[in-house]
């Protein structure tokens, strides 16, 4: 299990700001909330690629388990 998380400003109307990218299917999800245990994360500035970046995104969060 691999995912992608940024925030998007433009669905912040929408409630649901919280981009969420699973790597394994390439699966986009949004939500106003995450919670996740026993992972590894990693976080770069300028680490956005395809649809991280097109939204605005610059850096992205990157999770993965444990």
């Amino acid at each position: 299990m691999k995912k992608q998380l940024w925030y998007c400003k433009v669905r912040k109307s929408k409630g649901n700001p919280i981009t969420v990218i699973d790597l394994d299917t390439n699966k986009e999800t949004h939500t106003d909330c995450i919670e996740m245990r026993n992972v590894n994360i990693r976080m770069r500035f300028n680490n956005a690629k395809a649809g991280a970046k097109a939204s605005g995104a610059t850096t992205v969060l990157e999770v993965w388990r444990k």
